[in-house]
This record gives structure tokens, sequence and C-alpha cells, in this order.
């Protein structure tokens, strides 16, 4: 009897193999799943590690950049190997200041170990970067940096398709300096002079009024630069008021570039006194003006009356000794009588400058003399008034025929002083360039003073008519230019400028005291061995008065007397100078 196999019966030998076949289907989709998850893991761990070696590398740029800005200014910094430009070099035993923050930020850049977590530290100096305008070469000698940071970092799940434990993750950031306008505060240049601003009476003060957010800037590295005594600081034992300075008269801020070594100092008030890093030299690309054709006035004898009363200005009833510009061989001296100044470009020359004002001011050179030497001498009840019209001005160069034979300006203690001549007052709405603005109540200018009162020419950056700064010539405009420029190779510590205002001074315009080299130009200034000699002594008095509507630009800067200076820094005047960037 034959029994063949159901349907049923066959379906059955089959039952204890079902659901095998899901078993490796699920075992496979979780191996991709896991292995999904282990390389979203990884390159999520990745991503992390690439941001943070940007972070590094970013922070790292930009301290080699700020190190690049104080080489610049005549500071060494960095750490850098010699070179221009440096040579690449890694961390691995670097103790510059790009190593240090990229160390700080988790990098010491000791170099990368085969199958290690590990990390280098690259960098190097490029001499170009696509699509940004590289400064000039003697501007910055050394205008960009660059930093690579490669991180070694662990892999787990990846390195099972990859081969390897380790995977390099990079990032770069590149950094320079950058050329852009920017309003300049009272800026002391000198690099390492240890009292490059100071203050030397108790009862002085100065006080800035306006002006961009940081008033004052000393570029010293000097680290008691900022004490808060005379024979070692900055703020020597007077005043320095800021309380008023800044965009909105509300206070502005002290820099300086050296730590200060104590806390705020009792004289100061304002917004903040501390570190800040350097500003460059705002006119180290301004031409000095060309020898003009001599003045038809060098030479005149000293006291000699040219022009009466009312005409062309003159404010003295007895008569005015009138100059004109041009050529000057011969010193100018004003004493005993009044003199107006013909609007144009006085170009000081003097072979035998006027021996005054031998003291003994404090300066950073080894015992100086003092100033000795003017080619602009206003001396005892001599007044300087400017000749109409008001809006040309007047701008000094004062220069020499070499070593020894440099002149400055001097106004004497008893300068603006009237005597017993009938001398005008000077209404000072006319200090203001056309379009110009009105100096703010802040400021407390009267509407009319007596004394001295000069005026820089009606420009529209400050300079003076002829000129050409960083390629730019210069025009006509609303802000007074440069009452006085100094020969830059003049270092001669007997050939510097002491200004008193006795009998009251008012200079509207910009004041430049700067020593570079004996070329006199101001590029390739980064020694300050052979230079930044130069310095400006200033002294109010509590009689008279003395403003300042401009700016100074001096190697170093001395306030003396017990009276007060009050300068109003003009916002609106602004200067093309070098800014660290970070580029990309």
């Amino acid at each position: 009897m034959n029994f063949e196999p159901t349907k049923r019966s066959q379906n059955c030998r089959r039952c204890g193999e079902s659901g095998q076949s899901m078993i490796l289907v699920i075992l496979a989709l979780g191996l991709v799943l896991l292995g999904a998850m282990g390389l979203a893991v990884d390159f999520s761990n990745a991503h992390f590690h690439r941001q943070s070696a940007q972070a590094a590398a970013d922070a790292a740029c930009t301290a080699g950049a700020m190190d690049l800005l104080v080489n610049a200014q005549g500071n060494t910094k960095g750490g850098f190997p010699v070179g221009s430009p440096p040579a690449t070099f890694n961390c691995t035993a670097s103790g510059s200041a790009v190593c240090q923050y990229a160390n700080l930020n988790g990098y010491n850049g000791s170099g990368r170990v085969v199958g290690q977590p590990s990390s280098d530290v690259v960098v190097s100096f490029p001499t170009s970067v696509p699509g940004v305008v590289t400064p000039s070469a003697t501007l910055a000698p050394t205008p960009f940096i660059r930093v690579n940071v490669i991180d070694r970092m662990q892999i787990t799940f990846a390195g099972l398709l990859m081969g390897r434990r380790t995977m390099d993750v990079a990032a770069r950031a590149t950094c320079g300096l950058q050329q852009a306008d920017s309003p300049v505060p009272l800026l002391v240049l000198n690099p390492s002079c240890q009292q490059s601003f100071q203050i030397n009476d108790p009862a002085a003060s100065v006080a800035i009024i306006g002006g961009p957010p940081r008033s004052i800037q000393v570029n010293s590295n000097n680290t008691t630069c900022a004490a808060a005594t005379s024979a070692n600081g900055c703020s020597g034992t007077g005043v320095v008021d800021l309380s008023k300075g800044g965009p909105s008269f509300k206070g502005s801020d002290f820099g300086v570039f050296g730590a200060p070594n104590t806390a705020t100092p009792p004289g100061f008030s304002g917004h903040s006194w501390g570190a800040a890093s350097p500003i460059q030299d705002p006119y180290a690309q301004l031409n000095a003006p060309a020898v003009p054709a001599a003045s038809p006035t060098d030479g005149i004898p000293a006291g000699t009356t040219t022009v009466a009363y009312n005409v062309k200005g003159c404010p003295d009833h007895a008569g005015c000794i009138e100059y004109k510009p041009g050529l000057y061989t011969h010193k100018i001296v004003v004493k005993d009588i009044t003199a107006i100044f013909d609007p144009g470009l006085y170009y000081m020359k003097v072979t035998t400058p006027d021996p005054v004002n031998c003291g003994n001011p404090s300066a950073c050179t080894t015992k100086p003399k003092g100033q000795c030497r003017a080619s602009l001498s206003v001396d005892s009840n001599g007044v300087v008034r400017p000749a109409t019209p008001f809006t040309g001005g007047a701008m000094f160069y004062l220069s020499g025929t070499g070593a020894g034979n440099y002149g400055s300006v001097f106004f004497g203690a008893n300068a603006g002083k009237a005597n017993k001549r009938n001398i005008d007052a000077f209404q000072t709405s006319n200090a203001i360039c056309p379009g110009g603005s009105a100096p703010p109540g802040a400021l407390g200018l009267p509407s009319t003073v007596n004394g001295d009162v000069l005026l820089g020419q009606c420009t529209g950056s400050g300079t003076f008519i002829g000129a050409t700064l960083n390629g730019n010539a210069e025009t006509a405009g609303s802000v007074r230019g440069m009452t006085f420029f100094q020969d830059r190779a003049d270092a001669d510590v007997n050939g510097q400028p002491s200004m008193q205002g006795g009998g009251g001074l008012v200079m509207s315009g910009n004041m430049y005291f700067h020593n570079c080299n004996s070329s006199g130009t101001g590029v390739n200034c980064s020694d300050p061995t052979t230079g930044y000699n130069a310095f400006l002594q200033l002294q109010g008095t509590p009689s008279g008065g003395t403003y300042v509507l401009g700016n100074i630009t001096a190697d170093q800067f001395v306030l003396t007397g017990n009276g007060n200076v009050k300068m109003l820094l003009n916002p609106n005047s602004v200067i093309n100078v070098l800014k660290a960037s970070l580029l990309e």
C-alpha cells in the first residue's frame, strides 16, 4: 500500500527552518547601523577637532599679527627667526606668542607621532595674499603671517575601514597688516623710553576734549612707563584729565604699550588707563616739503615795524613786523614786538639758530643739555598772530644744515604778553576753517584770547598744501593742517621745541616732532637707537592758558609748569595707519 505525502506534510518539513534568514538580515543591518554610528561618531569628533584647530589657528595668527605690528613700530617682539620675511618654523621649541597661543588652545606643536594623538603648528610668512593689498615694505617689512595647525586625532570605527588608528585634521589662518583710516590721539612714538610721556609738576595738567575713544597713546614698551612718579613714569606727578574726551565727551582712554606697573594713577580721570597695542606713525609716508625760493623777508632786522595797525590783520596799534613765506636761512626772533605771518610755507633752514632756553628738561637721552637753539623764537613780550586771510594759515618746516645746526621753535615764559602795547584780542571763531565745526563748550575756549596765536592751513586731512601722504595729494578743506613739522633728521637734544604760554597760547593745527633717520624720511625707521630722539616740551601757565586745537605726534612729550594745557582732538581728522587683521 503506497502512501504519498500530502501537501501539508511537505510544508511541515520546513517548519524548523523558518526565521533563519531573518536573523541574518537583522545581524547584517545591525552591523551596518553600528558601523554607521561609529563612523558618525568619528566624523563628528573630527568636525569638533577641526573647529578647535581653526580657533587655535585664528588666535595664534592674530597674536602673530600683533607682533608684526609691534615690530613695524620699532619694538622687537614675536621671537621670529631673523630674516625679512622670517623663515618658516614650527612650534616644537619656539617661545613666540604664536606658539604660546596655540598651546593655550590645546596645540603644543610638539610634532606628529605615528599612531598617536599629537599635533603640529607651522608658522610661515607669505609675501602676498590673494585679493589683499600688500602695504609698503618700508612700513611693514613683514606684512603677513600664516599659521597651519595639524591635529592628529584618535579614531575607532573609521580606522577599521582606513587601516589606521589616527587621522589628521588641518586648519589654517592668515593674518597681516593692512592700512586703514583711523583718528589719531596724542601720540608718543618712542618704543622704549622710560619717560616718554611725563608731567613734571603737581599743579600741571593736560586735559583732552573730544576726539577718538583713545585720547593718548604711548608706544613705549618700558614696563615703568606708566608709573605714577615723575622719576620713572608716564604720568609724572600732575593730572591727566580725559573725563571729557571721546566722541561723546564722556570720557576716553589712555593706552600704553608697556604694561603699567601700578594701578591707575591718582591724577588720572577718564575711562581706562592700561595696556594697548602701539599705533604707527601716522605721517610715516608724508613727504617733506620741497625747498622754496627765498622769502623776501628773510633776514629782516628784528624789531622792524613794516605794517601799520589793522593792515593784513595787524592787531598791534603800534604796528607789526610782517613775515612772508619762503626759505629762511636767518632766524626769526620776535621780542618786544608783534609779528604777523602771511599764509604759506615757512622753510626754516637756519645756520645760527637763536641760543635760548638752555635748560635741563627730562628726556630719553643721557643727560640732555636741553633746548638751546630755535629758528623761530618768540621771546619776552613778543606776540605772533596770523595775517589775513585767516583761512590761509602757515606751516613751519623746522630744518637745518646738518648735525649741530638744527633749529626748532621756542615760546618763552613771557611770550604773548603785550607789556605796555595796545594789542587787540584774537577772535577765536577765526581759528575754524570754513565748513569746520566750532569748538565744543567742553573745551572752555573763550570767544577772544590775548597772546600768541598760530593757525595751520585749511586742508582735507590735516597736513599741508603741497604734501603727499600715502601717495595721496593734500587738498584744501575744513581741517587745520600742520603748524609745525620738524625735520626727521633732527636728533639733537639742543634743537627740540619748547612752548610756553605766558601770555596765552592758541595753536590750531597739528604738530609733528619725530626723529627717524639721517635721510629725513619717515620710512625705515625701526631702530630706537638711531631714531626717536625728538621731544616736545609744552608748558601751561595759570594766567594765560594754552589751547591746542589739533593733534600732537612726538617721540617724547614733557609737560611742565604749574598751569594747564587743553587739547581739542578732532575725531573727523583721520590718517591712514597700519592695523593687524585676520584675513582668511
